[in-house]
């Protein structure tokens, strides 16, 4: 009991990542017979698995080479992204254009968005990485902000934006263009708390916030009133997720049947659920965005609760080590990692329970996808070498 106690103590992220390891291989091995677009559904889990041990390998170097390095080679990196960002939308736009031909090499199209590159034995998605790269350089822009403006001006407030969304709005209109916005909206929650770090006056925030209640608003209205407007603003296949959320059960023959039948499966699965890798009613994508059903429908609110209290111990152990350090670009990267993370997980779960709109947001470390875990294991490597500079100062001040 020591040793465990003293493990805890010392490596408490590591610790977490490993039990979140356990839970999404588990979660994925449950959901196999629910998968029906994958030709090996069962072994889905042990490439999960993979993706997990390249991570820790990923961790490994990163803490060789430090955080310092990553920040200096950030820009190459960006560029890099641009390009395979700029590549996945020009095939996008195209592709319907040229009788369903993708024109760049291994571009691939999967749930009418064009996000990813086919490598062989992986598929890469370059926003899944660029939204780890925006906060970086957000939080070395926020540091020198902060260090080198004594007197905050209106106007100095607004350089600081602008040159914040030089580096934002052109990703996320890339990504945006490959009909994901999904991540899009992770990285605008990214974006958004940093700033709010920032220390910038409330009144941004405050117009912001009025100006996000008016569109709310006017799309609501248009909804119930103007419906006809509104499939205009909203189409395709979004306005289609968009009808299968608000009335599940009434569209259950086209577009509401993955929400209605995930309500089905893991509304009758009681405290302790149906068991191992159990089968009510079979739904989409029960492996990456729904994999939270499938541990409520197999371990019930037992296995959601083990599931949502390791997510919170994951998210409290990075503010703790990100508000430890004496580095406030340490700090400025917590917030808009936390920032993405929470959105990431409240929508996710959120969207299971029916309470927000299906938009293919996943939910981090535990649904299957190797771009989104090594993205956030990247995020997690540098989180242990902010861990170990902290215990660094902290022995030199007790000594």
């Amino acid at each position: 009991m020591e040793k465990i106690k003293n493990i805890v103590q010392k490596h408490p992220l590591v610790l977490i990542i490993l039990i979140l390891c356990c839970i999404s291989c588990f979660a994925i091995m449950n959901a196999a017979p629910l998968i029906a677009k994958v030709s090996n559904p069962y072994m889905l889990w042990s490439k999960q698995l993979v993706f997990y041990i390249i991570s820790f390998i990923i961790i490994f170097i990163i803490n060789k080479v430090g955080n310092d390095q990553i920040y200096d080679k950030i820009w190459i990196i960006y560029g890099i992204l641009m390009i395979l960002l700029l590549g996945l939308a020009i095939d996008h736009l195209l592709y319907t254009r040229i009788g369903g031909r993708h024109i760049v090499p291994l571009a691939s199209r999967v749930g009418g968005a064009t996000s990813w590159y086919n490598i062989p034995g992986f598929s890469l998605q370059p926003s899944e990485f660029m939204k780890i790269v925006i906060v970086i350089i957000l939080a070395k822009f926020t540091e020198e902000y902060n260090n080198y403006i004594l007197i905050r001006t209106f106007e100095s407030e607004v350089k600081y934006i602008v040159k914040c969304m030089a580096v934002v709005l052109a990703p996320a209109l890339l990504v945006y263009l490959q009909n994901d916005t999904g991540v899009v909206l992770i990285i605008m929650m990214g974006v958004l708390f940093v700033l709010f770090a920032s220390g910038l006056r409330g009144a941004w925030f405050t117009v912001g916030g009025i100006i996000l209640v008016c569109i709310i608003a006017l799309g609501t209205y248009l909804f119930i009133f103007q419906p006809h407007i509104f499939s205009k603003i909203i189409s395709g296949h979004k306005l289609a997720r968009f009808y299968g959320w608000v009335d599940p059960e009434g569209t259950v023959g086209k577009e509401g049947f993955q929400l209605f039948y995930s309500l089905l499966s893991y509304g009758t699965a009681g405290w302790f659920g149906h068991g191992f890798q159990a089968v009510v009613k079979t739904f989409p994508e029960a492996q990456t965005d729904f994999i939270f059903a499938v541990i409520l429908t197999d371990y019930g609110y037992i296995g959601g609760f083990i599931t949502v209290l390791a997510i919170v111990a994951l998210d409290i152990i990075l503010l703790k080590i990100g508000f430890d350090s004496t580095n406030r670009r340490d700090k400025f990267f917590t917030i808009g990692i936390f920032g993405m993370l929470i959105f990431q997980q409240v929508w996710n779960i959120f969207m299971i329970l029916g309470l927000l709109p299906i938009t293919g947001i996943t939910l981090p470390f535990i649904s299957y996808g190797g771009s989104s875990l090594l993205s956030y294991m990247v995020a997690i490597a540098m989180f242990i070498d902010i861990e170990t500079q902290n215990k660094i100062v902290k022995n030199k001040s007790i000594l």
